[in-house]
């Protein structure tokens, strides 16, 4: 499958994506008889470059690509990926911050409560009046919502479709109070805020700082530190 059809939405996260998709067919091409290092790395270091820009990630900016010296290329390139491997360490603690931002850890007597009350919902949703496929609808999200709360961390994302599709479903019931489902979502709620609370709070990760490449040392003037000079030392006045 080709790397950008699926590339998320999250800008981190699709730098991810690419920069891993660029570095396996690198190394792949690599391994093939009289594959040539030089154009493969220079040609995976243009694309890094050029999916950073893209997804507005500057912190790599300051490289450039250039194979006319071999020696200062492969100097170049592992600085590169130094640098590249940097920044992935650091959007991924970003990206693993914010997940647990938007999540809980829930206890299994917390566990318990929910899927009762999810079951509750489920009772009264389908004692409803309410339209055949909308009922279905919040069933599989009922399902995919009990499988989320069994994993360590449960997403809050899961409850947010849940709380839709049942305003969704409210609106095609015209009787006053027949929203029974409502009560027992707040009770959900309720033990997802206590969960979250009771978390300690983490501080929010640094931005992503620029890197930029070593500074190349200049060489010493021709004679520098020999002998030769004594007669110049001998013109300076102190």
């Amino acid at each position: 499958m080709d790397a950008y059809d699926e590339l998320s939405d999250d800008n981190h996260v699709a730098f991810l994506q690419l920069e891993a998709e660029f570095r396996r067919a690198m190394e792949i091409a690599d391994e093939r008889p009289n594959s040539n290092w030089s154009h493969l790395s220079a040609d995976y270091m243009n694309k890094t470059l050029a999916a950073a820009s893209a997804l507005g990630i500057d912190a790599i900016s300051d490289f450039t690509v250039s194979t006319r010296d071999f020696d200062e290329h492969r100097e170049n390139f592992d600085d590169f990926l130094r640098a590249v491997d940097n920044v992935i360490v650091q959007m991924r603690i970003s990206r693993s911050r914010n997940r647990n931002a938007m999540s809980a850890g829930l206890t299994e007597a917390q566990k318990t409560k929910i899927h009762h009350f999810i079951e509750k919902i489920r009772s009264e949703v389908e004692s409803s009046s309410a339209p055949a496929a909308k009922k279905e609808r919040i069933f599989d999200i009922i399902a995919a919502l009990a499988k989320e709360i069994s994993k360590a961390r449960t997403g809050f994302e899961r409850f947010t479709d849940l709380a839709r599709s049942l305003a969704g479903l409210s609106g095609d019931i015209e009787r006053e109070g027949a929203r029974p489902w409502w009560p027992w979502f707040e009770k959900i709620m309720g033990v997802l805020n206590d969960a979250k609370v009771a978390e300690p709070q983490l501080p929010r990760p640094p931005e992503i700082r620029k890197i930029e490449p070593p500074h190349k040392k200049l060489p010493k003037p021709e004679g520098y530190g020999q002998s030769g000079n004594a007669d110049l030392d001998d013109e300076i006045p102190f």
